[in-house]
């Protein structure tokens, strides 16, 4: 075995020992509130709204609101995929971003305060979610975990990050 092929395969194991610590904290997170996960894709803002020490939604009409969640601590890929994931935007979408069709917002799901997001968008570690808002209503989202699969792969990157936003700008007008 070549030594990029050792280093790849130690990579690869500590990634998935990090995913499934992750899985756990979530699963214990949701086990001890009580309360099972709720199945439903599509919210008001409202609805989502937490105590006033949340800070304050991004205000977006018709767009997608892309979340950048992460943790406590940010691990070197966890970075990598935040940065990896505002390149893709910037050099992709800059019309939309600067016309704010597209709003990112970094956010830490293990503050107190932010814990309704677990449940809601299916956290179960630091990832890319994607919501489409029509009307200033939240109208479906979705969970990239791949990113963790294409961090290394620029290209498949590229792919994920914008074939999703591509399906989630399609039927908003204006």
């Amino acid at each position: 075995m070549s030594q990029g092929a050792h280093w790849r395969n130690v990579f690869t194991g500590v990634m998935l020992l990090l995913a499934g610590a992750a899985l756990g904290a979530a699963v214990v997170k949701i086990a001890g509130n009580g309360t099972p996960p709720s199945q439903t894709v599509t919210a008001s803002p409202a609805a989502a709204s937490g105590p006033a020490q949340e800070p304050a939604p991004q205000i977006i009409k018709d767009g997608v609101l892309v979340y950048l969640f992460h943790g406590n601590v940010r691990c070197p890929t966890c970075l990598a995929i935040e940065a990896s994931t505002k390149e893709v935007l910037e050099t992709n979408f800059a019309g939309e971003l600067n016309s704010r069709k597209i709003i990112i917002r970094e956010l830490n799901y293990e503050k107190p305060e932010n814990k309704q997001y677990i449940e809601k968008y299916k956290l179960i570690a630091p990832t890319v979610v994607m919501v489409r808002i029509r009307d200033g209503e939240e109208k479906e989202f979705v969970n990239l975990m791949e990113v963790w699969q294409c961090v290394g792969d620029k290209e498949a990157f590229t792919r994920l990050i914008a074939d999703n936003l591509k399906k989630m700008l399609q039927d908003i007008t204006g």
